[in-house]
């Protein structure tokens, strides 16, 4: 997984304006089209038909072009001041063969200019009334670029369609990173695992003021530059004194617009000129009558992020009703990724039981497949166990796992209905029944994920695993069978 090199500078976007603003007059409405990517739906941008400077053609906001590009196997930066966008492609394309022209903006790629443009700027009407303007790019010319390079695509007027090898050719393995304490042990497990195509440094939550507590984990950020990865940073709605995740000190926030304005700006500037790709936003235990502040809220911010070249992900919970304040449709299109819990069934404090049985799991992507595309969908994965003893339970590593087993000399069984192994043991005449994670119920969670033919996995989290799951997200992180 290439690293973004897209940035997208607010104050640059305005002096980058070819058509000038009296042209507008001239442009037809705007209306949202599809932009599609083996399949499979990237994005729906709005666009609009306007003259190049002699004939109509329709044109896009230069963000959705670039990750449509950057799925096809581009790299990508913008520069504003010399309105030169800069494409780098593995493709042996003859991009000498395409008719230079004429315009005031470049697309130079692999090093060559190939195409002199018009661009327009304008305001994207997903973005507001309010929000700064961004550049729109004539997808003509991109198409062009794309048959130099020997990608096959086609443009219908209302689908924008890329067939490409290299496009989403492999899931994204994305694992979740913490710094408890100062503690490095989480990176170095990520460092071990070149599976890991993308990460989140579990780092910082929010405050009622609409601030931000937590250090960015820097040594993360070096990592995910000198290695080409996307890493993002994670902000809860935890309590900083208890840990817990608190929805009504998150509701204090999203429930007043200048709060929540001031947030989104702390969330920007937080990773704004950094070396992260974005924020990956994990708000939990919001009750149903924040749904639609927590959908603007999101909204706002991805534009945001967007217009400073950074990106949006979100994690949600497992639901199969549309009774929360969780609006799967409006959080699919407010992100760029979705990294959906299905964990917990069972959970601390109530019966003993599969943390993800894969029936369950089966239901709830069956309902979230129908709200989210499946392209930005990826399945969280447990990778811990739980004991339940005596009304209390103890999460545990997967090693502590088989530090137990070792210690009381069982072997785990299976239950078939849930398809996950469970063991139990006896302290201190005390019965204990413990429920984890191994390589086969990871394989077959991962099957769950191949059938609904979702971008990848999420691994929570960095550290608590064992090396028994590693080969069955190895087989499925090179597209290949997990059975």
């Amino acid at each position: 997984m290439k690293r973004a090199l897209t940035v997208f500078t607010t104050g640059l976007l305005v002096a980058s304006a070819i058509i000038s603003t009296n042209a507008y007059a001239s442009i037809a409405g705007f209306s949202q089209k599809a932009v599609e990517v083996n399949g499979q739906l990237l994005s729906d941008p709005y666009a609009f038909v306007a003259s190049d400077g002699s004939e109509m053609t329709t044109y896009m906001p230069i963000w959705y072009v670039g990750q449509a590009l950057q799925a096809a196997g581009f790299t990508q930066s913008w520069n504003g001041a010399t309105h030169t966008w800069t494409l780098t492609t593995g493709t042996q394309g003859d991009f000498s063969s395409l008719p230079i022209g004429n315009g005031s903006a470049s697309i130079v790629v692999n090093g060559q200019v190939v195409k002199k443009l018009n661009t327009y700027v304008r305001t994207d009407p997903a973005a507001g009334k309010n929000a700064a303007k961004t550049v729109y790019m004539p997808i003509y010319y991109v198409q062009q670029l794309l048959t130099a390079a020997g990608i096959p695509s086609s443009w219908n007027g209302q689908t924008w369609a890329i067939t490409s090898s290299s496009a989403a050719s492999k899931p994204i393995i994305f694992g979740f990173v913490t710094n408890y304490s100062g503690s490095t042990s989480s990176l170095t497990d990520l460092e071990a695992h070149s599976e890991v195509s993308e990460f989140a440094t579990f780092t910082h939550s929010i405050t009622a003021s609409g601030g931000l507590s937590g250090t960015l984990f820097t040594a993360a950020g070096t990592y995910a530059q000198s290695h080409d990865l996307s890493a993002y940073v994670t902000i809860t709605d935890t309590d900083a004194s208890t840990g817990d995740f608190d929805g009504k000190m998150a509701a204090t926030v999203l429930n007043h617009a200048t709060t929540r304005s001031t947030l989104i700006q702390h969330m920007v500037t937080l990773v704004k000129g950094t070396s992260f790709a974005g924020i990956n936003i994990d708000f939990e235990m919001l009750s149903a009558s924040e749904r639609a502040n927590f959908t603007q809220f999101l909204t706002a911010l991805q534009q945001q992020l967007h217009q400073a070249g950074k990106k949006l992900s979100v994690d949600i919970p497992a639901i199969t009703s549309d009774n929360t304040a969780y609006d799967e449709h409006a959080i699919g299109q407010a992100s760029d990724e979705v990294m959906l819990m299905a964990y917990d069934y069972s959970y601390p404090g109530g019966p003993a039981g599969a943390i993800a049985p894969v029936w369950w799991v089966n239901d709830v992507l069956a309902y979230t497949t129908k709200e989210i595309s499946a392209n930005k969908l990826l399945l969280g994965l447990p990778v811990y166990g739980y004991d339940w003893a005596n009304g209390k339970t103890q999460a545990l590593s997967l090693p502590q796992v088989d530090q137990l087993m070792a210690e009381y000399s069982v072997a785990p069984k299976w239950d078939a209905k849930d398809e996950a192994p469970y063991f139990n043991y006896t302290k201190n005449g005390v019965s204990h029944t413990v429920y984890y994670e191994n390589a086969q119920s990871i394989t077959d969670e991962l099957a769950t994920v191949q059938s609904y033919h979702l971008r990848g996995v999420a691994v929570w989290r960095m550290g608590l695993e064992d090396t028994s799951i590693w080969p069955a997200i190895q087989r499925f992180a090179n597209g290949s069978s997990s059975s």
